[in-house]
């Protein structure tokens, strides 16, 4: 066991001092707002969105399969035209009997699909899914022209901005899930990393979620960015201005899991941990699953990069609940 905590701990810091060969060059630093919103106001903060008008371009059709591109307009409106058109892929089985779609949230810094798609496509088309491939705020194709990477914008030291893009993706995911339950199709929403953030907290207002699945999740961005190696920079940068981790927590507060309990029954949800994760914390992730009232846990013998080490048995596991659970 001390072997493998240690060999955890070499692959995440190999995988960490790559992740931070690229950060931000110029400052991101934003000023507050003028007060942080009461945890009470959660509802308020992520109000139901309507069903979207999504526009559908076919790229292939093979294999019973048809695959293409989607893309909506964000009802949250953060300045930036490019972030702001919600935009994603689909695999529609053209069975039409089958009327279950998975939802597949990526994490953060994500430049392309390939990891996500490479871990679940093929066995979820196996089992015949409905498929759609979200995209997260300021990633992928909503990177602003000026970014550095994927992501940069979404998760920094401009606390107002990181503040409003996690409310972007909740509204945003909650809107594709709007669209899918129009259909009378079952919605199963899986997150990895950052994108198991962005699920969770859905699950806590939108009760249209069949199952929920969150994988190496993270919980408490102010945690994780003081606490982990991962926000180490944007940690100084907050310091550098004066902003102390208790500021943070208070300012983020509305858009951590862990401080509401999930309104989709604790029965529907799988957490997937990693027991020896440098990037999220185990002391974090392990906080939601008490929360939440323990619901499904696996935890894993690894650390985060072990989302690609136990990429099989992960899906294995995932497919499993979500077979023993819908029918």
């Amino acid at each position: 066991m001390k072997l493998n905590k240690l060999l955890s701990k070499v692959i995440d810091y190999y995988a960490l001092s790559k992740l931070h060969k690229k950060r931000s060059k110029a400052p991101q630093f934003s000023h507050l707002l003028k007060e942080p919103l009461k945890v009470l106001d959660i509802y308020r903060y992520y109000p139901v969105p309507d069903v979207p008008r999504i526009s559908f371009i076919k790229s292939i059709q093979e294999n019973g399969y048809e695959t293409g591109s989607f893309s909506y307009q964000s009802e949250i409106d953060s300045g930036n035209a490019t972030n702001d058109i919600v935009t994603g892929r689909y695999c529609i089985n053209e069975n039409k009997n089958k009327s279950i779609s998975i939802i597949l949230v990526h994490g953060w810094r994500a430049s392309n699909y390939s990891r996500i798609e490479k871990m679940f496509l093929a066995d979820l088309k196996k089992h015949g899914y409905n498929i759609y491939l979200f995209a997260l705020p300021y990633h992928l194709s909503r990177t602003p022209e000026h970014s550095l990477y994927s992501g940069e914008y979404m998760i920094s030291a401009n606390i107002d901005r990181t503040f409003m893009a996690i409310k972007q993706a909740v509204t945003d995911l909650r809107a594709l899930i709007h669209h899918i339950k129009a259909k009378e199709e079952k919605v199963i929403v899986i997150g990895i990393s950052l994108g198991g953030l962005i699920t969770n907290l859905t699950g806590v207002v939108e009760k249209q979620i069949d199952r929920l699945v969150s994988i190496f999740y993270a919980n408490n961005l102010a945690y994780s960015v003081w606490q982990t190696i991962p926000g180490k920079y944007i940690k100084k940068e907050l310091k550098d201005n004066d902003v102390t981790y208790e500021k943070l927590n208070d300012y983020w507060a509305v858009t951590v899991p862990s401080n509401f309990s999930p309104i989709i029954p604790k029965e529907n949800i799988l957490l997937l941990s990693a027991k020896y994760d440098q990037y999220m914390g185990a002391e974090d992730t392990k906080l939601l699953w008490k929360k939440w009232g323990k619901p499904a846990l696996i935890s894993y013998p690894c650390g985060h990069a072990g989302i690609v080490l136990n990429r099989g048995q992960i899906v294995e596991d995932t497919i499993s609940f979500i077979s023993r659970t819908s029918n």
